[in-house]
């Protein structure tokens, strides 16, 4: 494809200039004029991803993404934008299949440098190269993360970390293409990892996802692909799974006879988690786990049979089950289901509602008791956008994840509770990394409730300071004022939150300190690697560290 686009410039003033684009072996590329020699953008488009940008001055513009800069474009229409996203993305799928894996790698070993997200400075190669095998260690630890979520391959070493899940080298090659709205590929060995998405990674994993994604494929008489199977079948394969989601599940579909006899009126409810230290760190040994009475044993458990959220019922003459988390209920004869009861199906003992002890450690390390649920809801108000609400609040990913598959609305509004969003509540409920995985998958950190207090106002009034730092390094605005005209910082003052009020007060000192040092005073051209840019984040991040190592 060719043809006119608008380049926004690269210097302090970022003006935008009319060039010739054209997309020519595996190569963004442009012309000033048509005779002028081409220069590259893109070197090798199998680095890069493409998204539509929405929060611009401008309309119909997109943005191409690499590991080393991002360029922004813009069409002459929707149409034409759309025509532009679509063909890079079919330029991408086109170059993994024409070009060897091993170049690929080859050219990342030599080319990569860590993420434009994180704050992370540019390391030795050395250096990065153990960092980045800790961090696959931690990830591949997880139940199913030893092998390619899609095609089953041994030792993943690629990431989507909006879903959650590991890939091989060719299956990540096709996330890519998908666009960074369905799939935001990572790789764990040559990014940068910030804390909490190393968390958010160590929640989930291909286990719990594929038991929401592949729900259904063997009931249809599907084969799964396998490592030797052919580019075309992952990739219809991985369209079908992620972008038709044609192997889901039906939502609450689970069906259980009680005494014979099929109840027709229910609730339902979400299992709250409470915070604990998960798997995020490499065991040392192999953990013992000491049953409680009436749990389920860790070896009876399978990644093929236990499904991450076990619906449990609840009757007159079977009273609660051990696994519920109810702790009673005034009607007897009325039936609830409990999303998220079992967090992970998990193999050889790998995680458990059971509570474990590390053959390491001279105490004994318990998990907490088995968490509460939420208010039980009529089961006719089921849907995925309530199951997201719920399910936020409680801090169960698991869940979560499942309420996003079957098409929940991330930034969507409860008129029934003050016009809340999922955000606000995973705010509410004090989990930092359900706002993160929240935040990944497109929610708006700006996004406020009918009395005009959007996630930062929460944050601050519950004194939740690593949330805080969460949206700021994520963008949120601190100047707009609520119903009661009080913005952040001043709920802070009032509540006395020191730790809370120096931070915002040093987001608006940089937010100033930005504007006062661009050229004629523009805004936003601070340059991100001064000193005191860095500073700025790198006390953010220390906040945030603290938060999950309390989590």
């Amino acid at each position: 494809m060719e043809g006119y686009l608008f380049k926004r410039a690269s210097n302090a003033f970022k003006t935008w200039n009319r060039r010739w684009f054209s997309i020519q072996n595996s190569q963004l590329v442009y012309q000033k004029k048509l005779k002028d020699s081409l220069t590259v953008v893109v070197e090798d488009l199998r680095l890069c991803s493409v998204k539509p940008c929405e929060d611009i001055e401008r309309r119909f513009c997109f943005e191409v993404v690499s590991p080393f800069k991002s360029c922004m474009l813009q069409a002459d229409s929707e149409k034409l934008r759309q025509a532009w996203i679509q063909a890079v993305q079919a330029s991408i799928a086109s170059a993994y299949r024409e070009s060897p894996d091993t170049y690929y790698i080859e050219h990342l070993d030599r080319t990569a440098s860590p993420s434009t997200s994180s704050i992370d400075s540019a390391s030795e190669p050395r250096e990065r190269s153990v960092r980045g095998e800790t961090i696959l260690q931690r990830i591949q630890c997880l139940p199913g993360n030893e092998q390619c979520c899609d095609c089953g391959q041994a030792d993943p070493r690629w990431a989507s970390i909006n879903l959650g899940i590991l890939l091989c080298i060719e299956c990540s090659g096709i996330h890519r293409s998908l666009g960074v709205h369905c799939s935001k590929v990572r790789s764990l060995t040559l990014d940068s990892w910030e804390p909490e998405l190393l968390k958010l990674m160590c929640e989930l994993g291909n286990s719990v996802i594929n038991h929401i994604y592949e729900g259904s494929y063997q009931e249809q008489g599907l084969k799964k692909p396998l490592p030797s199977s052919s580019r075309q079948e992952k990739e219809a394969w991985i369209k079908a799974k992620y972008v038709e989601k044609k192997y889901l599940k039906k939502l609450g579909s689970t069906e259980i006879l009680i005494n014979g006899e099929r109840k027709s009126e229910r609730r339902w409810s979400v299992k709250k988690c409470r915070r604990h230290n998960s798997a995020t760190t490499v065991p040392k040994t192999r953990r013992r786990y000491r049953q409680e009475p009436g749990s389920t044993s860790p070896s009876t458990l399978s990644a093929g049979t236990v499904p991450p959220f076990l619906l449990f019922l609840m009757d007159k003459d079977r009273g609660l089950s051990s696994d519920s988390g109810l702790g009673g209920s005034t009607d007897g004869s009325t039936d609830i289901l409990v999303f998220g009861s079992v967090v992970d199906s998990v193999t050889e003992g790998e995680r458990t509602e059971a509570r474990y002890v590390s053959e390491d450690s001279s105490g004994e390390a318990e998990l907490e008791a088995e968490p509460e649920t939420s208010d039980p809801e009529d089961i006719r108000d089921l849907h995925p956008g309530a199951l997201l609400y719920k399910a936020s609040k409680a801090r169960n990913l698991p869940v979560m994840a499942e309420a996003l598959a079957h098409g929940a609305d991330v930034n969507s509004v409860n008129d029934d509770d003050e016009g809340k969003t999922p955000l606000i509540q995973a705010v509410v409920g004090g989990s930092l990394i359900a706002c993160e995985f929240l935040l990944q998958n497109a929610a708006d950190v700006n996004q406020r409730d009918a009395r005009g207090r959007g996630p930062l106002h929460h944050a601050t009034y519950l004194g939740h300071t690593g949330q805080v730092c969460l949206f700021l390094k994520r963008g949120a605005t601190q100047n707009d004022g609520d119903e009661d005209g009080q913005d952040p910082l001043s709920i802070a003052v009032q509540q006395a939150n020191a730790d809370i009020v120096t931070l915002l007060r040093l987001a608006r000192m940089n937010e100033e300190m930005r504007e006062s040092e661009g050229p004629f005073g523009q805004p936003g051209q601070y340059p991100t690697s001064s000193p005191t840019e860095q500073q700025y984040k790198k006390c953010i991040q220390e906040f945030i560290c603290l938060t999950i190592a309390e989590y």
